[in-house]
């Protein structure tokens, strides 16, 4: 499949259809929250105690005592209880009745990212909701808090919550999804993942170690082969322990972390791109992240042999993609367009894919779904698995 490249050049293809098929206030889905119990055995890192200190700084500290390649690895086990949110779609739609996106947030996220944070003022209903676009086009979604995330358990945040554990309760849900094991969650043949900023490095870990047995389809958001802000994003929220943050985060241990500045810099893109009310929404919602996350992350995905299709969609001002971290210190961040851009560049991890597509987002920061052009992002994304045969 020939590929279109970003705003300009898709106008005329992908973003057509796109308008062509998307609902400009789609009916609110049927869905329900569900408690999964789920059994996740991974090769964590064996990181180094925490300190017990809640002062600001102590974070970044512990990051520079230790290299993480070379510490060994220990098999770590458990069973936990990972809050979801399954949602029906609105409508029937032919060939589609076996199909569930399932969906992945980012790090100081939750699962209500997909439904557009439940800000309470859109212009529309369902403007910021990927969930409901999807259920428009006769998709069901499943929506997952992140272990240590939302709803979920919050175990040890150094050695239980890590990246290779949080893959490995993902691949769980997923062959659960296909077993039909679920309690509340219908059997699904076909899987096509849609995932966000940190879940998108889950979504190209998991296309690498499982790539015959992992998703059929991937849908990758906010993400970039090389994501040169991320280290900045880190220092620009200033995480500190979530327990002096917030009073909501009482009791947590101190390596449960939460922004103590304001995400508007790094998440959301330059004025005028997004509703001022809307980032003040997000802001007031604080979340966490275990340290252990972070630190385990280690080196980046090497490419998947993974052959289906593969689409990558991410603003044109994404900080933490193509940027330096903040949207104040450098306004001008474009991701580019075409061939070598920021996020075409990603192609190389899918070396062997049929049909990769990027797809640049104009007047668009990090959080995708959050922006005044999220319907376009929608609708892009099911136009395009509408062209690739889901």
């Amino acid at each position: 499949m020939k590929p279109h490249y970003g705003i300009i050049a898709i106008a005329g293809a992908t973003t057509s259809l796109a308008n062509s098929t998307r609902a400009p206030c789609p009916p609110k889905p049927l869905c329900k929250e569900l408690m999964l119990p789920i059994s996740a055995t991974a090769n964590n890192t064996a990181l180094p105690p925490y300190s017990d200190s809640t002062e600001p700084g102590v974070f970044f500290e512990y990051l520079s005592s230790f290299d993480v390649s070379a510490l060994d690895t220990v098999p770590t086990s458990g069973t936990f209880n990972i809050s979801a949110l399954y949602c029906e779609p609105t409508v029937k739609v032919k060939g589609r009745e076996g199909t569930i996106q399932y969906l992945l947030h980012g790090l100081l996220s939750n699962k209500e990212y997909w439904i557009g944070e439940n800000f309470p003022n859109p212009d529309f209903s369902g403007q910021y909701s990927w969930v409901s676009h999807a259920a428009s086009q006769g998709y069901a979604t499943l929506a997952i808090d992140n272990l240590g995330n939302g709803k979920s358990d919050r175990p040890d945040p150094i050695n239980i919550v890590q990246t290779p554990m949080q893959l490995s309760v993902v691949y769980s849900i997923m062959q659960g999804i296909r077993a039909g094991s679920l309690p509340g969650v219908p059997k699904y043949d076909k899987v096509v993942m849609g995932t966000h900023s940190y879940g998108s490095i889950i979504g190209r870990v998991l296309a690498s170690v499982f790539p015959t047995s992992g998703a059929d389809a991937y849908i990758l958001t906010a993400t970039a082969a090389n994501l040169t802000g991320l280290q900045q994003f880190l220092r620009n929220v200033a995480p500190q322990a979530a327990t002096v943050v917030d009073p909501r985060f009482e009791g947590l241990a101190p390596a449960y972390l939460s922004a103590t500045k304001n995400i508007r810099e790094v998440i959301y893109g330059l004025d005028g791109g997004f509703d001022l009310k809307m980032a003040e929404w997000d802001a007031a919602s604080p979340h966490v992240m275990a340290v252990g996350e972070v630190a385990s992350a280690g080196s980046p995905a090497a490419p998947s042999s993974f052959t289906g299709p593969v689409m990558v969609i991410s603003g044109q001002q994404d900080q933490i993609a193509c940027g330096t971290g903040s949207i104040f210190d450098q306004p001008t961040v474009d991701c580019g367009v075409g061939p070598g851009s920021h996020v075409d560049e990603t192609r190389s991890l899918f070396p062997d894919s049929k049909a990769f597509q990027p797809y640049v987002v104009a007047n668009t920061g990090h959080n995708v779904n959050t922006h005044y052009s999220a319907p376009e992002s929608f609708g892009a994304a099911h136009a395009w698995l509408q062209s690739v045969g889901f």
